[in-house]
């Protein structure tokens, strides 16, 4: 049984045998949001950022003043130049400097498996839609549905007024429904696959290979968002210099936000060999840890994480040649060692320091299931060649400390609105 928590702009909840019906007022509905101009539409995004912003209830919970950031008109605009290199596309046939007219047209009703790793990952995914004029069907996990219908609530009441015509954030909440459903529930997984005309899917391996299979429409394309891995890197002059122990506060930020679920978070930190030891490095990192708040915005450590942590540090403090730096409490935990590996994620904000000789030495353990390095390097040329190399290798993302978590596109190699809309020409002889 589907259980349908916003339709056609109503949040209540409603029991639905399939997704007849529900895709049926979505696919209705967005032809008005089809009809909205992109600029528009990015000027709606953005109120709606600052209205969350100023939201007491919301602002607080884990990622949402991110969003507020990230509904920017400065970064709608970003997003879209990057994704359609012209925003025009999206409005109608544009000439090119081919012998024919081209335009981007939505693909239809875009279905999305929502992961439950991370608790606004569900808005960003359905952002994407809206850039691309979509109509929407979220699944999401049950304990984040209420976040999602609290921050799409306040597209109610916001009205523009754009080229001599009023817009509404209604238009756009209209074109969205957010269910959801038992995933072992192979009838409504299959039911929920065949209304898509795109799918957008997040979450480990089991999980995706399971949804994948399902059937789909032939024309459905499949938009696969896989589990990555992410670790940081600094070299022997950025942590010989000034900005080292500025940069490590930013990379223990991004160890602690989300508790190290997100496959943006590090679980690595390799530091090259400089005249500090690698103890001494490990004790500023602590240091950096100490000054995080008491309460950051993070989700609580489950019992199955408090056990890996405590097993993990006593292994580590019963080894000659391991070490553990971490408080009394499961706050964080720093792991000592010379092994050159990336290691299990532990999570729980539980992070393995190493010390290798050169850079160099970390290269080959780059592959496609990289999405993030976040590197210390100042000297340009050194950077570059590393990015290069690691990208080469199948490294998505390479970004300095405190923006690992930043939600950029391209993501996990992807330029996901280029891929929710099918071009289109008209040839003109």
């Amino acid at each position: 049984m589907i259980r349908c928590h916003l339709v056609d702009g109503v949040f209540s909840e409603k029991e639905h045998p399939d997704f007849e019906e529900i895709a049926s007022t979505v696919n209705k509905n967005r032809q008005n949001l089809s009809e909205i101009p992109l600029d528009a539409i990015i000027k709606i995004l953005d109120i709606l950022g600052k209205k969350v912003l100023r939201n007491t209830s919301l602002n607080s919970l884990p990622g949402v003043s991110y969003i507020s950031l990230w509904l920017r008109r400065e970064n709608m605009d970003k997003i879209c130049l990057i994704n359609f290199s012209n925003k025009e596309f999206l409005e109608g046939f544009r000439k090119t400097d081919k012998n024919f007219l081209m335009a981007a047209q939505p693909r239809g009703i875009v279905c999305q498996w929502i992961a439950a790793n991370m608790p606004t990952l569900g808005f960003f995914s359905m952002v994407q839609a809206i850039l691309s004029k979509n109509g929407s069907i979220v699944k999401m996990p049950e304990e984040y549905a209420p976040l999602l219908l609290s921050i799409l609530c306040d597209l109610q009441g916001i009205s523009l007024d754009y080229e001599g015509k009023t817009y509404t954030g209604e238009s756009i909440l209209r074109a969205i429904a957010v269910v959801t459903f038992e995933g072992r529930d192979t009838a409504t997984s299959t039911n929920f696959s065949r209304t898509a005309d795109c799918r957008i899917i997040y979450g480990g391996s089991e999980a995706i290979r399971a949804i994948s299979r399902l059937p789909t429409r032939d024309h459905c394309e499949t938009i696969i968002f896989g589990p990555k891995y992410s670790f940081g890197v600094f070299d022997r002059e950025y942590i010989e210099s000034p900005e080292c122990k500025k940069g490590l506060d930013l990379f223990a930020k991004d160890v602690v936000l989300f508790n190290q679920q997100a496959c943006s978070s590090p679980h690595v930190l390799f530091v090259e060999k400089s005249r500090y030891s690698l103890k001494e490095v490990a004790t500023w990192l602590g240091e950096s840890f100490k000054k995080m708040p008491q309460d950051p915005l993070t989700q609580e450590i489950t019992t199955g994480s408090s056990a890996a942590i405590i097993n993990t540090r006593a292994r580590y403090l019963l080894s000659d040649d391991k070490y553990c730096i971490a408080p009394k409490d499961l706050r964080w935990t720093i792991l000592i060692d010379q092994e050159i590996r990336l290691e299990e994620p532990v999570q729980g904000k539980c992070i393995f320091i190493k010390e290798v000789n050169s850079l160099d030495d970390v290269i080959p353990l780059v592959n496609h299931k990289i999405q993030a390095i976040s590197i210390g390097i100042l000297d340009e040329n050194r950077r570059q060649a590393f990015a290069r190399e690691a990208t080469y290798r199948g490294a998505d993302r390479i970004v300095i400390p405190g923006a690992i978590h930043d939600f950029d596109l391209p993501w996990d190699g992807i330029l996901t609105l280029n891929r929710l809309v099918r071009w289109v020409i008209l040839k003109n002889n």
